[in-house]
C-alpha cells in the first residue's frame, strides 16, 4: 500500500510551509530515511526524510508555493504496486487549489490602500525629506510641502531648506488645529511609481523575511522605545575626513572624472570602533 509523504509541522506556530527544493526525482527508488526535499522555516532550511522504502511517485507539492501543514505532497509505492490503486488525484487537486485560494485575498486587498484620501497621503508621507532637512525646516518654521526637492526621487535635502530660507519661498508651517491623524503607509502601487518601468524586479518574501517583518512591527508596536542623543566635538575628525577625500584617486565616468570614494563620518566611526563594526552596541552616526 502506498505511503503518504506529508508536509510536517516543524515550528510551533507553523501553519503553512514552502518546499525550497526536491532532492529526489519522480520515479526514483528511495530508502526509509533518505532525504526527499527541503522546506523553508522562519530560521533555516529543514530536510524531510522518506517515511518508507519504495518508489517515489505523484509528486504534487510544488516548489516555491505555500502548502498547508499536513498536506500530502507525494507518495511512496512498494515495488510493483500499481499507481492507479493509490488516491493520487484528490490530494493533488487540493494542493493545486490551496495556493490559489490563499492568493485570492491578497490580490483583492492590493487596491484597498489606494483608496486612502490623497490629502492624507500627501500630508503624512507624501513629502520626502532627509531627517536633517526636516529638523532644519522645523527650526526655521518652513513648510516642507512648499519646498522643491533636488535629491534622489525628489527628496528634500539640507541645501533645499537653506535655499528656501534665504529666498523666503516657503511659507511658515501652520500649527495644527487638532491632533494629526496617524500616518498612512504608502500602497504598493504608490511605491512602485517612484521607480522607472523595468528598473526593478518584484521578488516575493520568503518565510524568514515575513517573520522578521512581523516581529519588527510587533516590537515597535508593543515595546516602549526611547532615544538617546549625544553632542560630540569632532572638528579634528572632519578635518581628517576632508583631507582623505581630497586625496582620493580619480576615476573616469560618463560625466567626467569623479573621486573613487567619499568617506563619511559613519565610515570613520566604524573603522575606529570594533563593536560598531560588528553591530554590538556601537553608535551609528550618519553624515548628511
Amino acid at each position: 500500500m502506498a505511503v503518504e509523504v506529508i508536509l510536517p509541522k516543524v515550528d510551533m506556530d507553523m501553519t503553512t510551509g514552502r518546499i525550497s527544493s526536491w532532492l529526489v526525482e519522480e520515479g526514483a527508488t528511495v530508502k526509509k530515511g533518505d532525504v526527499l526535499f527541503e522546506i523553508e522555516t522562519d530560521k533555516a532550511a529543514m530536510e524531510i526524510d522518506s517515511p518508507a522504502a519504495g518508489i517515489l511517485r505523484n509528486i504534487t507539492g510544488k516548489e516555491g508555493i505555500d502548502i498547508p501543514v499536513g498536506e500530502v505532497v507525494a507518495w511512496v509505492y512498494e515495488e510493483g504496486e500499481a499507481v492507479a490503486d493509490a488516491p493520487a488525484a484528490a490530494p493533488a487537486e487540493t494542493v493545486a487549489e490551496e495556493p490559489a485560494k490563499a492568493e485570492a485575498p491578497a490580490s483583492a486587498e492590493v487596491p484597498a490602500p489606494a483608496a486612502t484620501p490623497v490629502a492624507a497621503v500627501a500630508s503624512a508621507s507624501g513629502v520626502r525629506a532627509s531627517p536633517l532637512a526636516r529638523r532644519l525646516a522645523k527650526e526655521a518654521g518652513l513648510d516642507l510641502s512648499a519646498i522643491s526637492g533636488s535629491g534622489p526621487k525628489g527628496r528634500i535635502v539640507k541645501a533645499d531648506v537653506e535655499a528656501a530660507g534665504k529666498d523666503g519661498g516657503a511659507k511658515a508651517a501652520a500649527a495644527p488645529a487638532s491632533a494629526p491623524a496617524a500616518a498612512q503607509p504608502m500602497s504598493d502601487d504608490q511605491v512602485m511609481k517612484l521607480f522607472g518601468e523595468g528598473s526593478y524586479e518584484l521578488i516575493p518574501h520568503d518565510s524568514m523575511r515575513k517573520t522578521i517583518a512581523r516581529r519588527l512591527v510587533e516590537a515597535k508596536s508593543t515595546i516602549p522605545h526611547f532615544y538617546l542623543t549625544l553632542d560630540c566635538e569632532i572638528d579634528a575628525l572632519l578635518a581628517l575626513r576632508k583631507q582623505l577625500n581630497e586625496a582620493a584617486p580619480k576615476v573616469k565616468t560618463e560625466d567626467g572624472e569623479k573621486p573613487a570614494y567619499k568617506l563619511s563620518v559613519n565610515d570613520m566611526v566604524i573603522k575606529r570602533m570594533p563593536s560598531a563594526r560588528h553591530g554590538a552596541g556601537g553608535q551609528r552616526l550618519v553624515d548628511r
